[in-house]
C-alpha cells in the first residue's frame, strides 16, 4: 500500500471517529442549572412496537373523554334553559309579603342584612360580611416538559425530552396538578407536584401551611324575606381573582365581589405574617424576593348592608328558597346590585359559559376520537409519510364526527325538553322521508 493510500485511510478513519464522537455528544443527556432555573435534556429511541402498545392504551382514555363530554354537554344545556327561565322571574318588592306568588319563581332586590359577624378564624377579624374568601398562592418549583420526536422508517422514534424547572407563584387550586397538551409529535406538560417530578432533587415543594378557604353566615335577610343560606355554595378562590379583575366566574356560588382592604383594624396580629399592600405574606423571604414555600394571601368579601338581588322560589313564611326546574336543575342566585344588573349578569354568563363549554366539549371529543384512531396512525408510521397522511386524514374526519356528536347532543336535548319542537322535527323528518320514497317509487 502506498504512503498516499495509507494517509488517506488514516484520514478517513479519523473523520469517521470524529463524526461518531460528535453524534454521541449531541445525543447524550445534559443539564444546566442555576439558583432559580434548571434544564435537563434527554435523548431516547422508542421502538415501533412500544409506540403501538402506548397508542392502544390511549383508546380507553379516548372513550372516557367522549363519555364525560357527553354528560357535560347535557348538564350545560340544562343550565342554559335554567338561565333563560331566570329572565321570566316575577319581580316583587322586598318590603312587603307577596302571598299570591307563593310557589312561583320571583326576583327581588333590597339591602341584605345579617345578625352574625364573619371572619376567617385565622387572620381576619369578624366583621359585617355575608361571605368571605381567601385565595392563597405559594412560591413553587414548576416543572415543564416538552417532547420533540422524529419518526424513522420502520416506525421507531427519536425523541428529545426537555425538562425545565422554574420558580413561580402558583395558585393553590393549581398546586399538585399536572396538565398536558398533546400534539402529533410533541407533548407539553406542566406540574407542581414535586413527588412526581422527573428530577426531584433540589426541586421539592413543601406542603402549604395555609389553604384556600371560604366562609358564609348561617342566616341573612333581604327586606322581609329570609334567605336559605344553607343552599348557597361557598365562594371559591376564583371569586377572589374576579374581585381583583383577573377572572370571570359564575355566581352559582356566593359571590365575593369586593377586595378586602387589609389594615390593623381588620387583621388579627399573627407571628410570622406581615401585611404588604393587599397581601398577607408568610415565609422566610419577602414579596419582592420570595423563597420556595412562601405564601401570599388575598381576601375578597360580600359585604352586608349592601344592595343585592336574589332569584328563587317564594315559599311560605316569607322565605326565598331554591327553585327547581325540569330534570332537577336548580335556580337560586344571589347577586350584588339591582335586578337589571343581575339579569344582565345571568345573560352574560349564559353566553360565555354555555358557548365556552360547548367549544371545550367539542375539542375534547375530537381529542378522544383522535386517541381512538391513533393506533392505526402509529402502524402507518412504519413508512413515516403514510403516518403523516393518516394523521391528516383522521384529524379532519374526527373533527367532522366530533362536530356532529356535539351538535346532535345539543339539538336532541332541546328537542326532548320541548314536545312541540320535537313534534315539528318528527313531522318534518316524516315529510322529507315520504317525499324521497315517493319520488323513488315513481322512478
Amino acid at each position: 500500500m502506498s504512503a498516499n493510500n495509507e494517509s488517506y485511510l488514516v484520514f478517513t478513519l479519523k473523520c469517521k471517529f470524529l463524526i461518531s464522537e460528535l453524534g454521541n455528544f449531541l445525543m447524550s443527556n445534559y443539564h444546566e442549572e442555576d439558583g432559580d432555573f434548571a434544564q435537563y435534556v434527554e435523548y431516547r429511541e422508542v421502538s415501533w412496537f412500544t409506540r403501538i402498545k402506548e397508542a392502544i392504551q390511549g383508546i380507553g382514555i379516548g372513550f372516557l373523554l367522549i363519555i364525560i363530554c357527553f354528560f357535560i354537554l347535557i348538564w350545560n344545556e340544562g343550565q342554559t334553559i335554567v338561565n333563560q327561565v331566570a329572565q321570566q322571574a316575577i319581580p316583587i318588592s322586598s318590603d312587603v309579603a307577596h302571598n299570591q306568588h307563593i310557589g312561583k319563581l320571583v326576583i327581588t332586590s333590597g339591602v341584605i342584612t345579617s345578625n352574625q359577624t364573619l371572619g376567617d378564624n385565622l387572620f381576619i377579624q369578624p366583621g359585617e360580611y355575608i361571605a368571605i374568601a381567601r385565595g392563597v398562592d405559594m412560591y413553587s418549583w414548576v416543572e415543564e416538559q416538552a417532547k420533540d420526536a422524529k419518526t424513522n422508517v420502520g416506525g421507531s422514534q427519536n425523541q428529545k425530552i426537555t425538562t425545565t424547572y422554574q420558580k413561580r407563584w402558583v395558585q393553590l387550586e393549581d398546586f399538585n396538578r399536572k396538565t398536558s397538551v398533546h400534539g402529533n409529535t410533541n407533548v407539553i406538560s406542566r406540574s407542581t407536584k414535586s413527588a412526581s417530578f422527573v428530577y426531584p432533587e433540589k426541586h421539592q415543594n413543601p406542603i402549604p401551611t395555609v389553604e384556600n378557604a371560604a366562609y358564609k353566615v348561617n342566616e341573612a335577610k333581604i327586606g322581609v324575606f329570609d334567605l336559605d343560606m344553607s343552599n348557597f355554595a361557598l365562594p371559591t378562590s376564583r371569586s377572589v381573582r374576579e374581585a381583583y379583575g383577573r377572572a370571570f366566574t359564575g355566581y352559582v356560588q356566593l359571590p365575593t365581589p369586593t377586595p378586602l382592604q387589609l389594615s390593623q383594624q381588620n387583621l388579627i396580629p399573627t407571628a410570622g405574617v406581615t401585611n404588604v399592600g393587599n397581601y398577607l405574606y408568610k415565609g422566610s423571604g419577602t414579596l419582592a424576593s420570595p423563597n420556595v414555600g412562601d405564601l401570599r394571601m388575598r381576601y375578597a368579601v360580600f359585604n352586608a348592608n349592601t344592595n343585592v338581588t336574589v332569584i328563587g322560589k317564594l315559599a311560605e313564611n316569607n322565605q326565598i328558597v331554591p327553585y327547581v326546574h325540569r330534570n332537577n336543575h336548580r335556580l337560586y342566585r344571589l347577586f350584588p346590585g339591582t335586578e337589571s344588573q343581575a339579569l344582565d349578569r345571568v345573560q352574560r354568563e349564559d353566553h360565555l359559559f354555555t358557548w365556552g363549554l360547548r367549544f371545550l366539549s367539542l375539542i375534547f371529543i375530537w381529542l378522544g376520537l383522535r386517541l381512538i384512531a391513533e393506533p392505526m396512525n402509529v402502524i402507518l408510521d412504519f413508512i413515516p409519510i403514510f403516518g403523516s397522511l393518516g394523521r391528516l386524514t383522521t384529524g379532519f374526519s374526527t373533527l367532522i364526527v366530533a362536530l356532529m356528536i356535539t351538535i346532535s347532543t345539543i339539538v336532541t336535548y332541546h328537542l326532548t325538553q320541548n314536545l312541540v319542537y320535537l313534534a315539528i322535527a318528527v313531522l318534518i323528518t316524516f315529510f322529507i322521508a315520504n317525499k324521497l320514497f315517493s319520488r323513488r317509487y315513481r322512478t
